[in-house]
């Protein structure tokens, strides 16, 4: 299913960032004006201290398969949103992004869908478009001195079919489905290396991430930034890095809170 239309799907338990740049944050309000985003608070893991499961005792990333509209209720309906936009407006969105935080590995990263990574091997039938799925990462890249492109993995595994990411990537066709995780334990490379990621962290990367939405339209930007194959047969970006971070995105099943 082509991935793209005027809506942006972003689940997190922060509050927006603050773009300050006005330069930036003029073209990046002229991009949100033409569309339609949807922030989902999960007001009951904040309010209530929790750190991954709802009022219910349930990991509520582990129940996107089959929500319960009367236990999962937060989940239910932003599916069913989703869905309603796929099948029946027929405008499935430009990217979804599930905002997480990270208890082991650092600095902040994306987890995607990779049919070619898959565990079914009917998705390894299918032929991928990579540029894709890795123009965001791409961008970021180039953007925030905060992001860890070789962090990045796009590994489809089976234990987390039930998760946001993959299920709006498997059942409803979104190519771009990211979980973007923020370590817990700092920083190991780039400008950053050596500090905890605070508030002032988080606002520049939110900042940085409505950037790099806003390049995903821009022609210019796509053909300035190159993914190629190096020899190996792993994606490698040619860029003018913004991050400091690894050029190649390396697959790593680490993953925590997806």
């Amino acid at each position: 299913m082509e991935c793209s239309g005027p809506y942006a799907n972003k689940q997190d338990v922060q509050e927006p960032p603050r773009i300050c740049d006005s330069t930036r944050s003029s073209n990046v309000y002229d991009f949100f004006g033409e569309r339609r985003f949807l922030c989902l608070i999960k007001a009951g893991l904040v309010n209530d201290s929790n750190h991954r499961c709802g009022l219910t005792n349930e990991d509520l990333n582990r129940r996107w398969s089959k929500p319960n509209p009367v236990l999962h209720p937060s989940i239910y309906h932003t599916k069913g949103l989703i869905e309603y936009l796929v099948r029946v407006w027929k405008k499935p969105p430009l990217v979804y992004c599930d905002y997480h935080g990270h208890s082991r590995k650092k600095n902040v990263f994306f987890y995607g869908c990779a049919g070619a990574e898959s565990w079914c091997s009917n998705d390894r039938l299918v032929q991928d478009e990579p540029v894709k799925y890795l123009m965001l990462p791409a961008l970021m890249h180039r953007i925030s001195p905060a992001f860890a492109l070789g962090s990045c993995s796009f590994r489809v595994e089976r234990e987390r079919e039930s998760t946001a990411r993959v299920t709006v990537w498997r059942h409803l066709g979104v190519t771009r489905s990211y979980t973007m995780e923020a370590s817990f334990c700092g920083f190991d490379r780039g400008p950053f290396k050596g500090f905890h990621l605070n508030t002032q962290h988080l606002q520049s990367v939110g900042s940085d991430f409505c950037e790099a939405l806003n390049g995903l339209n821009d022609g210019a930007t796509n053909v300035d930034i190159q993914l190629t194959k190096d020899i190996n047969g792993e994606i490698a970006v040619d860029s003018e890095a913004g991050s400091g971070s690894d050029s190649v995105l390396k697959t790593d099943s680490d993953e925590d809170f997806d």
